[in-house]
């Protein structure tokens, strides 16, 4: 590996790691939030996720990837000039915090694999 290859894959792990660490804040606010109902922390949420790529080739790759742990692509859309966003929804899954923290680290790194980037998540909360 020459030393351009390196700092480029150096820099990729860097993003990845910054992006795990911002995550990992939302959810820990958004469990924190959710915790006041203790009962919604126990049920399975569907959870939406959103990616975005430089390339359509990256996108393709993941969205195969997700589709083979169940997962649904919404579609890939172009939504800049070189980028695509990826979105979609997880079978429902467990969210409490053990498991959600570990939930949005396999997600990151499915999208480092593919050179995406996870951008985030989102569920609909309702309280009974």
């Amino acid at each position: 590996m020459d030393i351009d290859n390196f700092l480029k894959l150096s820099d990729s792990i860097k993003k990845l790691e910054s992006n795990l660490k911002g995550q990992k804040a939302v959810a820990n606010r958004y469990l924190d939030l959710l915790s006041t109902y203790e009962k919604e922390m126990k049920k399975p949420k569907e959870m939406e996720f959103f990616y975005y790529s430089k390339t359509r080739d990256n996108a393709d790759g993941l969205k195969k990837d997700l589709e083979k742990i169940g997962y649904k692509v919404y579609g890939i859309e172009k939504s800049t000039e070189n980028q695509y966003s990826i979105i979609g929804v997880t079978p429902p899954i467990n969210i409490e915090k053990n498991e959600f923290k570990d939930w949005i680290k396999h997600m990151n790194e499915i999208g480092f694999i593919n050179d995406c980037n996870f951008d985030g998540w989102g569920t609909l909360s309702r309280v009974d």
